[in-house]
């Protein structure tokens, strides 16, 4: 992991309990949970086994166990996945949680049906890496579906010091075409750009780009 990665992961495993309190994250909001629900159901009936990049507390994670998948749920925080693994306890869930880096994923080629990531993209060092990643362990047909909330023209970050939020390519004015092409770039076919609902008193555009590891491939 280098040096611009680990310091993020030092970030969150300090920091990380917080986040479950911050209502920008909208992990108690029901109209998100609402949302990501819907989400989930473009991947049909299960079980499917899934795999939630950048797990966090969780959120995806519990949907996607709550719909009968199959879900593992990665991240590098050991404080946020501590916490993921008591929500899926007190829920009574299965699910397998893992820590790793999200840009360099701990599985085995063709490990999952679908790959799913919430307030992700944003957040990746070298995205063209990680996208590659994500369909490595894709199998064939299987599907990857990600949100992305370009940056404001001139609006800046505040989860890092600014030196590492200038560092992050998609951390800024990206348009959600331009996320697309990394997904066609990795070998993704079918790469769908669609605007998601927008949260009750928001007015942040957000986007859900979707694409599919091809059979045969």
């Amino acid at each position: 992991m280098n040096d611009l990665r680990e310091t993020m992961r030092a970030r969150w495993n300090a920091k990380g309990y917080q986040y479950e309190h911050a209502s920008a994250h909208g992990t108690k909001s029901p109209a998100e949970k609402e949302r990501w629900r819907n989400i989930a159901a473009r991947l049909g009936p299960g079980p499917l086994d899934v795999l939630d990049v950048g797990t966090g507390t969780g959120f995806v994670a519990l949907i996607l166990a709550e719909l009968g998948h199959r879900t593992t749920g990665v991240d590098w925080s050991v404080t946020m996945l501590d916490q993921a693994r008591l929500k899926a306890r007190d829920a009574g869930l299965e699910i397998t949680f893992v820590e790793g880096d999200i840009e360099l994923l701990p599985f085995a080629a063709a490990s999952f049906d679908a790959v799913m990531a919430r307030h992700v993209l944003w957040t990746l060092a070298e995205p063209e890496r990680a996208i590659a990643e994500w369909y490595r362990v894709l199998r064939p047909g299987g599907r990857a579906l990600a949100d992305f909330s370009p940056r404001r023209p001139g609006e800046k970050g505040h989860h890092y010091p600014p030196e590492i939020e200038e560092r992050l390519p998609l951390n800024r004015d990206v348009s959600p075409e331009e996320v697309a092409a990394l997904f066609v770039n990795a070998g993704f076919a079918g790469v769908d750009v669609q605007i998601l609902p927008r949260d009750p008193g928001s007015d942040r555009v957000t986007y859900l780009i979707s694409g599919f590891r091809p059979r045969g491939v």
